[in-house]
């Protein structure tokens, strides 16, 4: 699990658990949505470039309930999830807080360099009840501290402030109950200004922002 950057515990029984890496990716080839630009200015803003003089930012894990099988690619995501419920299931999100290198230079050389800051963060443990049915593994980041995107006792999980995402990454449906290998979790890009796909992939029902 060297290039694990979380590490999913789930708790499959009474007394049974087991363990899947979540992974971006050796060479980081999933950090594409946390790479992205808005349009402010023709060049374009990252999204990156909303991070404190710290870095400091924080990583939100969720599992989306899919209500079925879709494909993975991000139109067939959003068309089923047009139709059908597709939430992440309350009890089961977890925080991190990590820094996170301002934007800049080369764009490999920058990846790595994102990569390298993810790793430094160490292996983090999210523990959650394996649903018996197919999900999502999404990670959001955001500029919003922890406390503020975790729900409050039975409070509904607080949705995404729009204007300070830096990032999102999500994985194909997988059943977590079965699977045998590390979860990879990726973006669904080719253009670089891709600010609304880091909104949908953050929405709270993964619906298309306009």
């Amino acid at each position: 699990m060297r290039n694990a950057i979380i590490v999913l515990v789930l708790l499959t029984g009474c007394v049974e658990t087991r363990s899947v890496a979540v992974t971006f990716g050796d060479d980081g080839e999933g950090l594409d949505g946390f790479m992205c630009k808005d349009r402010s200015t023709d060049a374009g803003v990252p999204l990156l470039a909303r991070l404190p003089a710290d870095g400091r930012a924080s990583l939100v894990v969720d599992f989306i309930r899919l209500g079925g099988v879709p494909g993975c690619r991000s139109g067939q995501l959003v068309k089923w999830c047009a139709s059908h419920t597709c939430e992440a299931i309350q009890s089961t999100r977890s925080c991190l807080e990590v820094t996170l290198p301002q934007p800049g230079g080369d764009r490999e050389e920058f990846r790595k360099k994102l990569l390298d800051a993810l790793r430094a963060a160490g292996p983090y443990q999210a523990l959650a009840d394996a649903p018996d049915e197919f999900v999502l593994v999404r990670v959001v980041g955001t500029t919003q501290a922890c406390d503020s995107v975790l729900p409050a006792g039975g409070d509904a999980l607080p949705l995404f402030d729009k204007s300070k995402l830096v990032g999102c990454a999500y994985s194909c449906p997988v059943l977590l109950e079965k699977v045998e290998q590390d979860v990879y979790l990726g973006f669904d890009t080719f253009d670089a200004f891709c600010e609304k796909g880091v909104g949908t992939c953050s929405d709270g029902e993964l619906h298309w922002q306009p």
